[in-house]
């Protein structure tokens, strides 16, 4: 299974995954919803930013994945803290997701980079920052990446 997973630009986060300073990702929610209990061991996930301009930039392997069971407000907050240094969480995501019922937390192989694509949200129907595609091709958008300058 393939997913586009979103990485937080203000925290530099792809920079971070690149150096491999950030070996994790983690979503948290009060509810369980995607991608709770949606990633496996063996999965790929391709990384984009939350810039807008929908371009996959790398992929990692899926090693480990932990679904939390419903946690109270000091376990959520321990855990994170725990594993703060590998999700590269800066203090705003920190205090976001701290609290949360339910964690799920992805530990990835290494980053890869990739010859960089434009993808569509559009068959997927979701406006998470996590997105369940099965075949990354599914998902491609034809057509040029244009570079910033």
């Amino acid at each position: 299974m393939d997913h586009i997973v979103y990485l937080d630009k203000p925290a530099g986060a792809l920079e971070a995954m690149r150096r491999g300073d950030k070996t994790m990702v983690a979503r948290a929610y009060n509810g369980r919803r995607s991608p709770y209990g949606k990633v496996k061991v063996g999965d790929t996930l391709y990384f984009t930013e939350n810039d807008g301009r929908q371009i996959i930039y790398g992929r990692g392997g899926v090693i480990k994945v932990f679904d939390s069971p419903k946690l109270g407000h000091e376990e959520s907050e321990a855990m994170l803290e725990q594993f703060r240094r590998p999700l590269w969480l800066s203090e705003a995501q920190f205090l976001r997701m701290a609290g949360k019922r339910y964690l799920v937390l992805v530990t990835v192989d290494r980053f890869q980079e990739v010859p960089r694509f434009r993808f569509t949200r559009r068959d997927f129907h979701t406006l998470d920052d996590w997105i369940l595609v099965g075949d990354v091709e599914r998902a491609r958008k034809e057509g040029p990446v244009q570079e910033l300058k």
